[in-house]
């Protein structure tokens, strides 16, 4: 039995060792989460292969956020447009100005030659973090909630609740706690949804509902 205990004490002791270690790099590395902020990249400081002006195309034309980023309100990523997309505009629309007729030429260089616009990401998520927009734009938020004023904006910059919203980890939670009224469809008394009518004036039964976001980690960390 002694010989027994004898032969059981190192084994111990490196049990012990390596459980103090785990601690010991566990709160070594929380605590460096908490000093590391990682920088928020302007649009400003990104320059794109084309000279694309959100204004122009989204308050000067009022045209909708999602005829580009069409996969936006059906899948987790809102989706760049693909070259065919800016063609069947501007095969038609040259340009108002010298400037603007100089990009429009760029993306019928891409189409004629068959090679993508090589977008640059303004917004690229790590990896251990998971975004729906389908699942905010079903609940009833708009792309400006999040992107801020970006159809005022010339460049992809965000002009958000706090200036310049950083889409951190901190600024999403600060919005899950907060509750929100929003209104989504209600149902006529044959239970049959209403939309938009023949007219395009909206016929909808609109139900308000209070929801309030997931604070659950695993929500968003997979």
């Amino acid at each position: 039995m002694k010989m027994k205990k004898l032969l059981s004490i190192p084994s111990l002791r490196r049990d012990r060792f390596s459980i103090v270690n785990s601690i010991i790099l566990s709160c070594a590395v929380l605590l460096g989460s908490f000093a590391f902020k990682p920088g928020v990249s302007k649009a400003e400081e990104i320059k794109q292969p084309i000279d694309f002006s959100h204004k122009t195309h989204v308050n000067d034309n009022m045209i909708p956020c999602e005829f580009c980023h069409i996969y936006a309100s059906r899948s987790d990523v809102a989706g760049i447009p693909p070259v065919q997309t800016c063609v069947s505009c501007h095969m038609v629309i040259k340009g108002r100005d010298e400037r603007q007729q100089s990009e429009i030429d760029k993306i019928l260089t891409y189409w004629g030659t068959e090679t993508p616009i090589p977008w640059k990401k303004i917004h690229d998520l790590p990896d251990f973090v998971y975004f729906s927009h389908k699942r905010h734009i079903k609940a009833g938020f708009g792309c400006f909630d999040c992107h801020g004023n970006v159809n005022m904006s010339q460049t992809p910059v965000l002009f958000g609740k706090f200036d310049q919203t950083p889409l951190s980890m901190g600024w999403c939670l600060e919005c899950h706690k907060l509750e929100h009224e929003i209104l989504k469809p209600g149902k006529n008394t044959d239970g049959i949804l209403r939309g938009i009518n023949a007219d395009g004036n909206q016929d909808a039964v609109l139900a308000k509902e209070i929801i309030q976001g997931s604070k659950d980690c695993l929500v968003c960390h997979k």
